[in-house]
């Protein structure tokens, strides 16, 4: 099976009234939104984000406002060296819990040893 994420920006009309829809009228974001009827979205591009264990962005930083150039001929440089730094930072996060991994492992250990784990 192939799989791809998906970044998309959502929206509600927010009737917290509505039982029929799939968060129960809660408006309790998740990918049961995706089949409601009362979801749209939209396209969010050059954007990163962290989402949460259900897949909710929780923080995200998009191209555009001051990031725009003046000319907008040239957007397209500048959207090409944005992606190259988020994918960079994408690998730098990476490597960097890589690393902090390994340290917490061996507290645990340490701590399983000594008797502090129950």
């Amino acid at each position: 099976m192939r799989m791809k994420h998906l970044l998309i920006e959502g929206y509600c009309d927010e009737r917290k009234t509505n039982t029929e829809c799939p968060c129960k009228g809660t408006l309790e974001w998740g990918v049961h939104c995706i089949g409601c009827s009362d979801f749209c979205y939209t396209y969010c591009p050059h954007e990163i984000a962290l989402s949460d264990e259900n897949g909710v962005v929780e923080r995200w930083i998009g191209f555009g406002g001051d990031m725009d150039p003046n000319n907008w001929d040239i957007r397209e440089k500048y959207t090409a060296i944005w992606n190259k730094i988020c994918k960079k930072k994408i690998r730098e996060a990476h490597d960097e819990f890589m690393k902090r991994k390994q340290k917490v492992i061996e507290n645990v250990s340490k701590k399983y040893e000594d008797g502090n784990i129950t």
